[in-house]
């Protein structure tokens, strides 16, 4: 495996990397990478608990009486424009 991949390639491909929705080469590629650069690791660690964060996120619900707040705001909002 030859490394090719710089700090901008592995920052563009960080998402997919990250969500394994990529080729095991070039993964491993990118792993290299990333073992090597602090930056680049340091920044695919945030986006990675950022992610999980996200994800987690998305399995609460919001309560209803907030949703029903947050709604009516929107709607004011959209009737000022």
């Amino acid at each position: 495996m030859s490394d090719r991949i710089d700090c901008r390639k592995a920052t563009e491909q960080l998402h997919d990397y990250l969500k394994r929705e990529m080729t095991p080469e070039l993964a491993e590629e990118i792993r290299a990478h990333l073992d090597r650069c602090k930056p680049c690791f340091n920044h695919a660690r945030f986006e990675e608990n950022y992610l999980r964060l996200l994800e987690s996120c998305g399995r609460q619900r919001c309560p209803g009486t907030l949703r029903a707040r947050i709604v009516a705001l929107l709607q004011v909002e959209a009737e000022r424009d």
